[in-house]
């Protein structure tokens, strides 16, 4: 259960600074374009990475709340043992 929560925790982890970095490239692109060209507002090429940055930070942010539901849940189990009176694991 310890390694599941483990294995979550990071691919979040790993998810947002992906994430994070692809939206900070994609705003630095049309921050650059913006200031040679200012009559381009329709689509700039620095939208496609902010979008998938910030679809990789939502997916990490699911990754997170599944983590913290497996191990609220393992703790759950534990508790209902010890009240049962069952020897823990």
């Amino acid at each position: 259960m310890t390694r599941t929560i483990l294995v979550l925790l990071l691919s979040a982890l790993t998810l947002l600074g992906a994430g994070w970095f692809l939206y900070h490239v994609g705003s630095q692109q049309n921050l650059e374009l913006s200031q040679k060209e200012e009559t381009l507002w329709d689509e700039s090429p620095g939208d496609k990475w902010l979008y998938v940055g910030g679809l990789m930070m939502l997916v990490s942010g699911a990754l997170a709340a599944a983590a913290a539901r497996v191990w609220v849940g393992s703790r759950r189990v534990d508790v209902i043992s010890a009240i049962n009176g069952a020897p823990n694991r």
